[in-house]
């Protein structure tokens, strides 16, 4: 049986860059990330209004719902490409969605998809008329 030693102290961690403070990471509320994942699951994009709106409801700073906005695209991107490349090696898709063409790129880019639930829809292969 192996064992993992994994160093948790700060001495192991780069050092970081003279400047100001920065603030304690935020942990959200459950209400909070409630409210965040729905208005994200309506728009990828906040406005400059709704981010306002959303930061006096949920007791946030703009700059957190930015922020947090902006990682759940990430997350969001990447898990879109990883169950694009899992329906490729299923079949579903060709694999040269996956080279290095602007059309590739279009197919890759998740804000150009409408939601996940619509890629992975069956397709029917024979046409009836």
């Amino acid at each position: 049986m192996k064992v993992l030693f994994v160093a948790d102290d700060k001495s192991s961690r780069r050092p970081r860059r003279a400047g100001p403070e920065r603030k304690p990471r935020q942990a959200y509320s459950a209400k909070q990330l409630e409210r965040l994942e729905a208005e994200f699951k309506l728009d990828k994009y906040l406005s400059v209004s709704k981010r306002m709106e959303l930061s006096k409801a949920l007791g946030l700073t703009e700059v957190q719902i930015k922020t947090w906005f902006q990682n759940r695209r990430t997350k969001w991107k990447k898990q879109l490409t990883s169950r694009l490349k899992i329906a490729q090696r299923q079949g579903l898709f060709p694999g040269q969605i996956f080279a290095h063409t602007p059309q590739a790129y279009s197919l890759l880019n998740p804000y150009a998809y409408a939601p996940l639930g619509c890629v992975f829809a069956p397709v029917s292969s024979s046409q009836t008329n």
